[in-house]
């Protein structure tokens, strides 16, 4: 391209960078075969594919770990593979028997009106292109290679139409400034790999792969959300500014990480961490937060057994010892939706968003529940444990809890087992819960701001096609949250806000003059977020 152009889509990941494009075709399909001995060909293909996918969780415990799960329960599923090895096709190909098979599932999910069933359709595609791949083709990370310039690797901002998690977790980011996707959401599982790995991502970007030249000057703006293309001298020299000063603000963000966040005004905000894998000790020193605000247990359950008491007490201390005194809050498993869990969630089950998931699904399998109850009620006693409750609709959920908790820590003193009640608090994700706040007999509130705005929008946040709908600029949101947070101010009771809008700077200032005191973020949200808590005023004149 001779001129500039700019072109515009959401942000995933921030940062700014300036770098030569590499475009990466992700169809797969190019490599598509006729085989002999089909059959067999596809079914080692298939097992191969097992197999890698089984390293990628045991390397990547932390990172969409149930994704990958899913897709690994679909090769082992006699049922979904019967159908593929009596196609009329498979004597043909067995690419293109199994890309048949495959798109046409893709094409069914994806047209479903339930978010849960579109999310599994982008499972359905990274499984589909890993096969083909190991059929016969080119994986994405080396797709990367093959398109880089040998001379040139470097300082590469990727252009592609999509990626997926098992794609991203594979491929060498090492000489990748940045990702630029055309389809994908902001708030994808992808999007979350990116910022984990701090590369800048920009997705939605409205522009044609085949217009854009390879080895073009781009610059990625993931604060703005702009992909320029072809940049004048002067446009180079504005940008090298920018990134200057954005990252003269990222080192200083990281000198307040051991500091108290106090508003310009005085007030004192507790910034806590979330934890997304108890399986492991978090790579945090926990001197720069005010202890931990989420810790998902879920994860516990999604390794094709259910832990026992003692197991899930050895991974609650281990968290407990190594938050040295300061609070940890667990929320008891948060399984269905997109996070089914073999022997506890329904199967095919009509709108798993909508139907038996959090606490629900929980009440509904309560010997597994009073296990896990019986573990944090002796995990209490090592040191100031809160329990929190997901999906929350109703209080007689909430008592039917804290009947459960306090009968099976009778059971353990009377056994002579250390044990006691620790706080019980509520997610409140669900709106009716956030409109009848007054109603919930708990010690602490948590508004999950995911979900909340998920069912307040009805719009998936994983889903690229109703991206522009799902955000949290809404009056509404706000309203409830400051609500919440009102009515947490009445009754003597916290008030936390974790999810997207706890860990987006931008929406820092916003919390802040809607009443919220205590923020539950991500690591690498910490510093960002503690910086403009500094520079914000808590009480509005």
């Amino acid at each position: 391209m001779e001129q500039m152009h700019i072109f515009s889509g959401q942000v995933a990941s921030e940062g700014i960078v300036i770098g030569s494009s590499l475009n990466v075709s992700s169809d797969y399909n190019h490599s598509i075969t006729e085989d002999e001995n089909s059959a067999e060909t596809l079914s080692q293909a298939i097992n191969i594919s097992k197999t890698q996918l089984k390293k990628l969780i045991d390397s990547n415990k932390k990172i969409e770990g149930e994704i990958l799960e899913f897709q690994i329960s679909l090769l082992e599923d006699s049922e979904f593979l019967k159908p593929l090895f009596t196609r009329d096709d498979l004597n043909e190909s067995a690419s293109i028997s199994w890309c048949n098979m495959l798109d046409e599932l893709i094409s069914e999910y994806s047209s479903e009106d339930d978010s849960y069933f579109r999310a599994r359709s982008e499972d359905l595609q990274d499984l589909k292109q890993r096969v083909l791949h190991n059929l016969n083709g080119k994986g994405f990370s080396e797709l990367i290679q093959a398109n880089a310039n040998p001379e040139n690797s470097k300082d590469k901002i990727v252009i592609t139409k999509e990626l997926t998690p098992s794609q991203f977790i594979e491929t060498n980011w090492e000489n990748c400034l940045g990702i630029v996707l055309i389809k994908n959401s902001p708030n994808s599982h992808v999007a979350i790999l990116a910022k984990s790995k701090g590369i800048p991502m920009l997705t939605g970007a409205d522009l044609d792969l085949h217009r854009i030249n390879s080895n073009a000057t781009v610059i990625l703006d993931c604060v703005k959300g702009d992909l320029i293309l072809e940049p004048n001298r002067e446009t180079v020299g504005i940008y090298k500014t920018k990134i200057s000063k954005y990252r003269q603000k990222k080192d200083y963000e990281k000198t307040l990480l051991a500091k108290p966040a106090i508003t310009e005004d005085g007030v004192t905000i507790k910034v806590l961490l979330n934890v997304d894998d108890l399986l492991e000790t978090p790579e945090f020193p926990p001197e720069y937060c005010d202890g931990v605000g989420l810790t998902r247990t879920e994860f516990m359950f999604t390794r094709g057994y259910l832990p026992d008491e003692e197991e899930q007490l050895q991974y609650y201390s281990k968290l407990i010892y190594w938050a040295k005194g300061k609070p940890v809050t667990f929320r008891t498993m948060d399984a269905g939706g997109d996070k089914p869990i073999q022997q506890l969630t329904p199967e095919k089950e009509i709108n798993p968003f909508l139907g038996l998931r959090g606490v629900r699904l929980s009440l509904a399998n309560e010997p597994v529940f009073r296990t896990q109850l019986r573990a944090l009620a002796r995990a209490s006693c090592l040191g100031e444990v809160k329990v929190m409750i997901p999906m929350v609709t109703k209080n007689s959920e909430i008592q039917a809890v804290r009947k459960i908790l306090h009968d099976e820590v009778a059971k353990l003193i009377d056994s002579g087992v250390e044990a006691k009640a620790p706080q019980l608090g509520m997610m409140v994700e669900v709106p009716i819960a956030a409109m009848q706040i007054e109603d919930f007999d708990v010690d602490f509130y948590s508004v999950g701001s995911n979900d909340l705005v998920q069912y307040l929008t009805s719009a998936s946040r994983d889903n690229h096609s109703v991206a522009n709908l799902y955000h949290a600029d809404y009056p509404a949101l706000w309203q409830l949250i400051a609500a919440v947070a009102a009515h947490g101010k009445a009754v003597g009771r916290e008030v936390s806000v974790c999810g997207n809008i706890a860990g987006d700077s931008n929406y820092t200032a916003k919390l802040l003059s809607a009443g919220i005191r205590c923020l539950s973020v991500n690591s690498t949200s910490i510093a960002p977020v503690k910086a403009t808590v500094r520079s914000s005023r808590a009480i509005l004149n």
